[in-house]
């Protein structure tokens, strides 16, 4: 018989447990939308899973977000299907969410407001009277003034895995409140930070300036989740790409931090358990 039917936070994607009779030999997995099966060759059900042996059956393929789903499972013993008689039903949901800190974002606000302070104490001094933080490499903005810094993701993907991707531990008791569960891996994220400007000199008191921003806000990244921060510069020089020869003061910004989702699983309300006795 099904024991149990899981939703996956990810949505269109349901997990069908079976637990066979004593003498099966494998198994076939129905599914309708009602519950009206008619037999193990029932025209009018799909065929989740068939000749299976494995206890956990996972369906999706054709499930649609809020409409409710009917399994039943028969087992041929050899010789005939066996029918349970009962069927179960679950409705598959999307409630995965996503609430991790995106490092590309969180650096440029913290280099757009440690700029304002750099402008503010007099160190830069920009004609416009700000420093614009862009998110797309300078030659991509249009009218664009200098100098001007772009923060632009180069890379991230998975630094560190860990067999079942569980991210976090269990949060609130698990009886009564359920369990927060997450799905993901520790993400090694490279941005290129580059500062531009028409001045040599300008250079070298931005190049500074954003260094000394990255070191104060170590804090900052480190409470948001951004471990094992790492920061290089170097300077280079562009003269022919553009009207005036422009000064660039290239950093290379590095970080591990989590990258996942998580989903609230329902608590556990009661725990079936079945006896046999010789």
């Amino acid at each position: 018989m099904i024991t149990m039917i899981f939703t996956l936070p990810v949505g269109n994607a349901l997990r069908v447990f079976v637990a066979p009779p004593e003498g099966a030999v494998y198994w076939r997995v129905l599914r309708r939308t009602d519950d009206a099966f008619t037999g193990a060759d029932d025209a009018g059900a799909v065929v989740v899973a068939d000749g299976c042996t494995d206890s956990m059956v996972p369906d999706f393929t054709g499930l649609v977000n809020g409409i409710t789903y009917f399994y039943r499972d028969y087992a041929w013993n050899g010789s005939t299907w066996i029918d349970p008689g009962v069927s179960q039903s679950g409705t598959p949901a999307a409630s995965y969410q996503g609430d991790t800190i995106d490092p590309q974002s969180l650096v440029r606000e913290r280099i757009g407001l440690g700029m304002a302070v750099e402008v503010q104490r007099g160190t830069l001094k920009p004609a416009s009277g700000a420093i614009p933080v862009l998110t797309a490499p300078f030659a991509l903005a249009n009218g664009v003034s200098f100098p001007v810094i772009s923060v632009h993701m180069e890379n991230t993907g998975p630094a560190n895995r860990a067999i079942g991707e569980m991210m976090t531990g269990y949060i609130g008791d698990v009886l009564d409140a359920g369990i927060t569960e997450t799905d993901g891996w520790f993400a090694r994220t490279v941005l290129k930070v580059v500062g531009v400007s028409l001045n040599s000199d300008e250079r070298i008191a931005m190049r500074m300036a954003i260094l000394r921003i990255i070191q104060a806000n170590l804090p900052v990244f480190a409470d948001a989740g951004l471990l094992e921060v790492e920061f290089s510069q170097v300077d280079t020089e562009q003269f022919t790409e553009n009207n005036a020869p422009l000064y660039l003061t290239e950093g290379t910004f590095s970080c591990l931090s989590p990258a996942f989702v998580q989903d609230a699983a329902p608590a556990i309300e009661s725990v079936p358990v079945t006896i046999t006795t010789p």
